[in-house]
């Protein structure tokens, strides 16, 4: 792919949005997040676009969401999820924008809002204000979401194992995948990188030089001894991780549980 036809066509696809967006008097805000606002981009970075709306028609955006880019040139799909504020569109040549849709009556100040953020459009001084009201805040962690991930973890490494010994082995495969995910969330919360583990995108940048080591040496092929290997490494190193948690996070869920949990798989 030639990158500056990528970039060009980026371009050309932000044009479009805030066009659109910008000559809708229902439309009081419009800012980027992201690679783009943090001038970290590259020909290949997708549009984080953020537009927030007035109060009584917040609901009708939502539900237009898939319908608002295909006019816009070079429409190819989109991915949603269903009762999600946002959506993201595909566009020749190789472009993608991730709209969310935000209600004016309910911004409040956020952590995510101290990040970088490049505003394109704020007539009333909305999104200026929301973002000097976040300036202070930092991002914490808290103990639900950290349970909710251990949980996770361990239930994908027990059901790989279960699954491999039914011969279950591209659902074992998936399932090591789920495993690596919750591997990534931890070694960020580990490295107080909270806010990049809402997505795991540019992991390879941001990881641990060991953890990101046995993660790449986890990828291998679709046979039964080889997944039952990959998990027991995974395995080791997530029982280190989920101990370390224990202590940096004084988390209240019995670690002598968790254990048992890792124990589970060395005696099956």
């Amino acid at each position: 792919m030639d990158k500056e036809k990528l970039t060009a066509g980026r371009d050309r696809l932000l044009a479009s949005a805030l066009e659109h967006f910008s000559s809708d008097p229902r439309v009081l805000g419009i800012f980027l997040g992201g690679s783009l606002a943090a001038g970290t981009a590259d020909a290949y970075s997708d549009i984080d676009m953020r537009v927030v709306v007035t109060a009584d028609t917040h609901l009708w955006f939502v539900a237009n969401r898939r319908e608002i880019p295909k006019p816009w040139p070079g429409f190819l799909f989109n991915e949603w999820v269903p009762g999600a504020h946002h959506c993201v569109s595909h566009f020749r040549p190789f472009g993608k924008i991730d709209i969310f849709y935000l209600s004016a009556d309910t911004l409040q100040p956020s952590p995510w809002y101290s990040l970088p953020l490049t505003v394109l459009h704020d007539p009333k001084g909305i999104v200026i204000d929301l973002i000097a009201r976040s300036a202070a805040l930092r991002f914490t962690v808290s103990e639900d979401d950290i349970d909710f991930s251990i949980s996770k973890g361990l239930a994908a490494a027990h059901e790989t194992y279960r699954r491999v010994m039914r011969g279950e082995l591209v659902y074992a495969q998936t399932l090591l995948d789920e495993l690596r995910a919750h591997i990534m969330c931890a070694d960020d919360w580990l490295g107080d990188r909270t806010p990049e583990c809402a997505t795991l995108a540019k992991f390879d940048q941001r990881a641990s030089k060991d953890v990101l080591s046995v993660l790449m040496a986890s990828y291998v092929p679709g046979e039964a001894q080889h997944i039952l290997s990959a998990l027991d490494t995974l395995t080791t190193l997530y029982r280190q991780q989920v101990t370390a948690m224990h202590d940096k996070f004084q988390l209240s869920r019995p670690i002598e549980n968790d254990l048992a949990a890792f124990d589970a798989l060395n005696c099956a």
